[in-house]
Formats: structure tokens, sequence, C-alpha cells
């Protein structure tokens, strides 16, 4: 690990009591980078000093250093840009968890980064506790969605998917916690948390655009402003003003939404097609640095990318998946069927892709989806397949066999009612390539083989 000097140190903090961030994200090493062609960090108000490459994994979440802003990907990597600061050791995630918030330290310049299953790991900043989220799939166990910092360097807060926040070395404990109706498929999920730097309190986003205000002003959310209505976008974000007047909160579309002093017309970006906006930081001069999940395998994007409160369960024949929501097709591809009897809701859309890297293998969407699309329909990226609805068991998608009687996921024999197989397995790196989350991988049984020549991802 390399140490930063004292003046470097004293800088981060002038930098971070100047800029609270709240952001969300997954794990980290740091590293001095450079600037890409495809820009998956995009800014407003702000200098651009550059962002991962459009292909490197997923850009989850967003921190301010002094001189620049540190960007944390789906693999765990930190980059540091504008700010070179040396480099530290990338954390082994379990298989199945992802990395999911970022923060830096003001009394260190030292950063935490949290995992989806409740683990938090220290960069040059004090280890000081992480909450225990026992491993589970269907959503029992709500995992651990954002990281913030507490002023001053006094500790770290973690927000789960259900609203409880939990204190780490910090004042705030964990009984003063706001939970949300949080249940095994809720659509409102906490999605991010901010503090307020006046009152010291907090407030957290969920994914349909609700804002939840403890021990701090409530300056309205995008679900009051349009009346109790939620208007499709989900919200991914959510960054409070440095100086206390409000929070800024940003939708998957790439739109902004500011409450408070700072109260402004929505402000749309522009992002690539088919890419989310999900991590946001805001600059005490009114600036904003907004990360994008960019990633794509050619003219394949992110089938998920709008699907409200998307919550990763077992990877078995594919991937589970809850929520609620459109479900799009991952690129150019023909339908071929829609129903199927044995599987649960009895829908099972398959397609054949027609171009890329899985040209001429089939994919399939089932179990409580209605179809949008029908047999021989040719589709693109951008075709909404159907529409997921909450139920018990959610929505799962993966690599199909070729149309038969009864219609079957991939390597089927090879299913033992609690595995992961092989296609399994290789369709969620094909989604968490994409920017989705990948699913939680099972161990009761051998994942059995790929055939020769199978796309890797």
């Amino acid at each position: 690990m390399t140490l930063r000097t004292s003046s470097q140190r004293a800088k981060i903090v002038l930098a971070m009591l100047s800029a609270l961030v709240g952001a969300t994200g997954l794990i980290a090493t740091r590293a001095y980078a450079t600037s890409a062609p495809t820009p998956t960090v995009v800014t407003v108000s702000a200098p651009f000093l550059g962002s991962p490459r459009a292909t490197s994994p997923a850009v989850v979440a967003l921190a301010l250093v002094a001189g620049g802003y540190d960007v944390l990907r789906a693999n765990g990597e930190v980059d540091t840009f504008g700010s070179p600061t040396g480099s530290t050791p990338t954390p082994v995630e379990p298989v199945g968890a992802s990395a999911t918030g970022l923060a830096t330290d003001p009394a260190t310049g030292g950063y935490w980064t949290l995992s989806s299953n409740g683990a938090v790991y220290a960069f040059d900043a004090p280890f000081l506790g992480q909450p225990r989220i026992p491993a589970g799939g269907w959503g029992q166990y709500p995992a651990a969605v954002a990281l913030a910092a507490a002023p001053e360097g006094a500790g770290y807060y973690v927000l789960r998917a259900n609203g409880v926040v939990d204190a780490f070395g910090a004042s705030l404990h964990p009984s003063s916690a706001a939970r949300l109706p949080y249940y095994t498929t809720a659509p409102v999920v906490a999605v991010a948390l901010a503090l307020d730097p006046t009152t010291g309190g907090y407030w957290i986003g969920t994914s349909n655009g609700a804002v939840v205000a403890v021990n701090a002003p409530d300056f309205g959310s995008p679900l009051t402003r349009a009346h109790g209505h939620y208007r499709g976008a989900p919200v991914t974000a959510l960054a409070a003003a440095p100086d206390g007047s409000g929070y800024e909160v940003l939708f998957g579309n790439g739109v902004i939404d500011a409450f408070g002093a700072t109260n402004r017309p929505p402000a749309p970006l522009v992002i690539p097609h088919g890419a989310v906006a999900d991590a946001l930081a805001l600059t005490s001069s009114g600036g904003a640095y907004v990360g994008i999940d960019a990633s794509g395998h050619d003219g394949y994007l992110n089938p998920l990318r709008d699907v409200t409160a998307l919550v990763p369960q077992e990877i078995d024949q594919g991937v589970d998946y809850c929520g609620s929501g459109p479900v799009y097709a991952l690129g150019q591809a023909v339908v071929v069927n829609l129903y199927e009897p044995g599987w649960p809701s009895g829908v099972f859309i398959s397609y054949r892709l027609l171009g890329g890297p899985a040209k001429g293998r089939y994919v399939y969407v089932a179990e409580n989806i209605t179809p949008q699309v029908y047999v021989g329909e040719r589709v693109n990226a951008d075709t909404v397949l159907g529409v997921v609805h909450d139920a018990k068991t959610c929505l799962e998608t993966g690599w199909a066999a070729p149309p038969a009687t009864p219609e079957r996921a991939a390597a089927h024999v090879f299913y033992n009612g609690s595995n992961s197989t092989a296609y399994g397995l290789n369709f969620s790196a094909l989604l968490s390539s994409l920017g989705a989350r990948p699913g939680l991988v099972q161990y009761h049984g051998a994942p059995g083989p790929l055939p020769a020549g199978w796309p890797t991802w």
C-alpha cells in the first residue's frame, strides 16, 4: 500500500469537508488511470479528468478526492483521476457478492469500500466494523447497498436494501435506523445514502423515487413531485449538496433532479444508448460527476437496465432476479417461443440471437413476465420482450436449448434442483459484463460442461 504524505492528506481532508458525497457501487484497487475514448464518467459544470474504458467492468460509484475523483468498478477496482495517489490491493470478493459502496475517509484521505454481503474493506483508513448479513437467496437477507463517511473521520454508515442504517465508529445508533416496507419481492428498495452536513442526519433514496429524511430536513422527492406516481425510470443515486442546502437525485436514464436551495429544473445528461447512470458526486462549486454503466458486446445491451429494484437471486439453469419493469432482448434476434406450462406462470419467452459473439444461440426469459412480443417477431436491444411483475418466484433468464417440446433451459440434464450450471454461470457473467448485477452461486453439485467454442465474457 502506498501511504500519502501529510500534505496530501491535508488537501484531501479539506476537499472532503467541503464536499460530502453519496454514491452506490462495487469493490476496490486504486490505480492511477488515463482517459478513455468512450467516457464512463460524465460531468455537469465540472472538469472531466478521465474515466475507465467502456469495455472495463461497469462503473458503480464515485467519490471526490483532492484534485480529482475516484471511480469504483464492478470488479472491485478503484481508479483515480486527477490525483495520482498510488495503488492498494484488491480485496478478494466471495463468488456471488459484489461491491456496492465507496467513501473517502476525511481524516486520513484513505477510503472504504462496501460489498453486497456487508463486508467493509479499509484502505489507509480504520476498519471499524461491518454488518452481518447471512448468506442466502430470494432476498430474505437485505443486501448492503450504500456507504457514507461520517464528518471529520468519525466513522461510516452502511445502508441495506430494507432501509436499515448501521453506524460504525459514528454516533448514530442502529436502533434509530429508518426502515422501509421491504419484502422479498418489494419494488421499493433503498439504493442510496447521503449525509446532511448541517444536522449530521441522513437521507435515504429509494428505487421508486422516494427520499426518507432521518434527523435531516425533508426537501421533497421525485415521488412527491409526481404526486405519488412512479414515473418509470429507477432512482440509482443520491448526493447531498456540500453546503447543506439540499440534495440531488440521479435516475438511471441520466436525469438529475435537485431538491432544496439548489432547486432547479431536472437536468438530463447525454449518456450512451442502452447505458445506465448509477453513481453521483457533487462538488462544492455546484458541479456534478455521474458514473455510467456503458459496457456492451457487439450490439448486446443490458436487458435489465430499466427494471426497478433489481434484486439478484440464485444462479441455477439461468439467473433469477426480483423486480418490476420492462425486460429487453440482448440484441438482434427473432422470437421463437412464448409459453411453456411447465414453468411458473407458464411463460417461457425464447429468442435466437442473429448477431454478436453468441450468434445462433438461444436465450430465454421465463416465469413472472407478461409477453409483449409474438413468435416470429424480429427484435433488437430496444425491444421490450415483456414486463416482469413482482411474485414469489420472480424472473429467470439464461441460455435456452433449441426449440422443443417441452421448452427447456440449456444443459437441463446438469441441473439437480439446487446447483449452478455452467450455462447459468456463463449467462450471469454476460449480464455482469453488460452492467447488471451478477446472481448468487449455488454449490450443491457440479455445473457440467460448456460446449467447445462457447463465448465467454
